[in-house]
């Protein structure tokens, strides 16, 4: 491959866009270009992702007004070097890796048409320009690493709306995880794909051979949510990650109203978005050692029915869910999928960053619990039982407690 055609990898084809485009917030992802893939291009931006350096010449010829990513897709290495195979026989891609020996695997080398390419994968793409929904993401390439890029998608599947795959696609795998959030187009009832209409369903199934997948949130509307956070001194590092999952889910926050801790105030959205990018949060909470009682504090600055206006108790009341936030979260991850619709018996927990969500009247029902003279009771046998080490087994006594009135769902 020559240098010309290895210039620009990573960036959007400027002969093709008179605009740049650094936040895209809703498109369609086409993975490889084919015939008549980009006829509605100009209904809805597009995000075409092809690492051939043919096909890529030949993109740029037909300028239209599309993001273009010359890169080839993988799990999770991004901008790696490596080549991509084609055998022109068996029309198949892979990628270089530690077994490949096209030798010893019999492969006539005369049939091999390389490409080098440089590597991308969907979460860089989707932090890059700030995605909040994916209408569609379509794969057109029959390559062999087709259920990783699947798979590595999972964690923001609540974002995509349909998945397609081209009939060329012999390595798709229908027990794919991700599948699992999804109905299939044959899945689908009549009246759901009437209600898909215009929304990248009708139109790529015309051809019975392209599968394509819907989600099964697609037509439940958004809940409205509500976040608090342990301790409000936002971490910077990770505030992309942040701003991106607010975003996502149109989130409201909850932040204290002043230094004092008695009361919280809602941001609605989208003011949300604009506190997060000015940082304005009050001062850094004094956590206790106890691990409950910091929880009680939170959800007594919420409930606590000191409301000075009518319009704080309604936007309480307009909550759906109420989510338990801890920011050191995206020191390991990227987005945090929230499920919905959720049951009023259910809170979803992850006990190693201490999160937590339920619907907000699970959460007040936690709150009632937890404020209790029977969990106080609970709560003072436990402290009498091991006085020495009980403030490092509080979580535990909690999590047993409340375990025994909800479902605990671990994330």
């Amino acid at each position: 491959m020559s240098n010309k055609s290895m210039s620009n990898k990573s960036m959007s084809n400027k002969s093709m866009s008179n605009k740049s485009m650094s936040t895209i917030k809703s498109c369609k992802i086409i993975y490889g270009y084919k015939e008549n893939c980009l006829d509605d291009c100009q209904d809805s931006p597009v995000l075409l992702i092809e690492p051939r350096s043919d096909y890529i010449d030949k993109i740029r010829k037909l300028n239209l007004p599309i993001t273009l990513i010359s890169k080839v897709l993988v799990k999770q290495m991004a901008n790696q070097e490596t080549l991509l195979y084609y055998d022109k026989e068996n029309p198949r891609y892979w990628l270089k890796d530690k077994k490949d020996d096209l030798i010893v695997n019999g492969t006539n080398l005369f049939n091999i048409k390389r490409y080098q390419v440089y590597t991308t994968n969907i979460e860089s793409i989707l932090l890059q320009y700030k995605i909040q929904n994916v209408k569609s993401f379509q794969i057109n390439i029959n390559i062999e690493n087709c259920n990783d890029l699947l798979e590595s998608i999972t964690p923001y599947n609540h974002i995509f709306s349909h998945i397609i795959i081209d009939e060329c696609v012999n390595y798709f795998n229908k027990s794919s995880k991700i599948l699992s959030n999804f109905y299939s187009n044959q899945e689908q009832s009549k009246g759901t794909q009437e209600q898909s209409k215009g929304q990248g369903t009708q139109e790529q199934t015309k051809n019975n051979s392209i599968l394509c997948f819907s989600h099964k949130n697609l037509n439940i509307e958004l809940p409205k949510i509500a976040m608090y956070f342990l301790n409000e001194s936002f971490n910077k590092d990770t505030l992309q990650e942040l701003t991106f999952l607010v975003n996502q889910y149109k989130m409201n926050i909850i932040i204290n109203k002043d230094e004092n801790q008695k009361q919280k105030v809602i941001i609605p959205y989208p003011e949300s978005v604009k506190l997060l990018g000015e940082n304005k949060t009050s001062s850094r909470v004094s956590l206790s050692k106890i691990y409950h009682e910091n929880i009680i504090q939170n959800l007594e600055s919420i409930f606590y029915k000191r409301i000075e206006k009518i319009n704080d108790l309604e936007k309480i009341n307009d909550l759906e869910i109420v989510i338990q936030f801890n920011q050191k979260y995206f020191d390991s991850k990227k987005t945090l999928q929230i499920m919905y619709p959720l049951k009023d018996n259910t809170i979803y927990v992850n006990k190693i960053y201490d999160i937590m969500y339920a619907t907000k009247n699970c959460i007040y029902m936690l709150y009632q619990i937890l404020k209790s003279t029977y969990f106080s009771d609970y709560i003072q046998s436990k402290r009498e039982e091991k006085p020495i080490i009980f403030k490092i087994l509080s979580k535990r006594y909690f999590y047993e407690y409340i375990s025994k009135i909800f479902i605990i769902t671990e994330f």
